[in-house]
């Protein structure tokens, strides 16, 4: 497994980290929401979470090809949702103002990892493109 692969998977276990965080962060009675997180809708959250992220992580390691493009998705449904978090700090929580300028500022850092991420994955997508040309060739010129 090429490094540029180890850096997009474990950045995109970090990112399933800062969003399950916020997620459970998100069901304690201090955020005080207008509309409360049930317990069971957290855990719903949480279940599917860990299974859209660990199967696209797991496609990759298989060296599946189109794995990458399918957590690019993960990411970005995952992005979306830090992004509603983040909201829901400043438009439905009567919290303390540091208690939810610090749950937003965890749900930023959240969507900023993911936009590092897709930058990894970009470079990823680069460096598999140029191993493929080159394998191409190279099987190319065996043939000749």
């Amino acid at each position: 497994m090429k490094n540029e692969e180890k850096k997009v998977i474990y950045w995109a276990i970090i990112s399933m980290a800062i969003f399950l965080l916020v997620n459970w962060l998100l069901t304690l009675p201090v955020m005080q929401l207008n509309q409360r997180v049930v317990l069971s809708e957290a855990w719903q959250v949480t279940f599917i979470a860990l299974a859209f992220y660990a199967a696209s992580i797991l496609l990759a390691v298989l060296k599946v090809r189109i794995s990458y493009y399918l957590m690019a998705v993960v990411v970005a449904i995952y992005t979306v949702g830090l992004v509603g978090m983040l909201t829901t700090m400043f438009t439905g929580s009567s919290a303390n103002i540091l208690i939810r300028l610090a749950v937003a500022a965890l749900s930023a850092f959240g969507i900023i990892v993911n936009l590092y991420w897709y930058g990894l994955a970009f470079k990823l997508r680069s460096v598999l493109q140029t191993a493929m040309i080159k394998k191409r060739m190279k099987n190319k010129q065996l043939k000749k």
